[in-house]
């Protein structure tokens, strides 16, 4: 017989780790500082921000022939070691060699110490396991489970009945 307890757990793992890992780089990032430098022209950005805008003469508009821009859409180095690049505007270009030449080589590493241990004889091969690929909560409340061979399991009822 199934035990629902733990294949629904089994399935809050298989979600709740990688969130949780999630969670933890957020919270780190959130937790860095902010260089001073940076501090300082983010408060500079703001006052000038603060600072009331001048007032203009008004003049009658003058056209100005501006150049259509482009952009950079893709870069390859080729076989031979070109930079290619490709332009939004259907244009490209090849700017040449960009790989230099191999450096000299460099000096030996120390030699490591001896392992500890002995390795030893490889084990009988293991049979394939089958895990879970896909979770779902059907309009009966019922867990469905789709398994990595293919098969579907239905444990049973996961949510509160419906009220009526």
């Amino acid at each position: 017989m199934l035990d629902v307890g733990k294949m629904v757990d089994a399935v809050l793992d298989v979600i709740d780790k990688p969130l949780r890992a999630m969670h933890e780089r957020i919270k780190a990032v959130e937790a860095t500082p902010v260089p001073p430098y940076l501090v300082e022209r983010l408060q500079s950005v703001m006052e000038a921000l603060a600072q009331p805008m001048p007032e203009y003469i008004d003049v009658a508009p003058v056209a100005v022939a501006t150049p259509a821009l482009r952009n950079i859409t893709s870069t390859v180095i080729t076989r031979d070691g070109s930079l290619a690049i490709s332009y939004s505007d259907g244009s490209g270009e090849r700017l040449g060699n960009v790989i230099g030449p191999a450096g000299e080589k460099g000096l030996p590493g120390e030699r490591g110490e001896p392992g500890i241990g002995i390795k030893g004889d490889a084990g009988p091969p293991g049979r394939d396991g089958v895990g879970v690929t896909a979770a779902s909560i059907n309009r009966d409340g019922e867990l469905m489970l789709t398994l990595s061979d293919g098969s579907v399991l239905s444990p049973g009822r996961v949510t509160a009945a419906k009220k009526t």
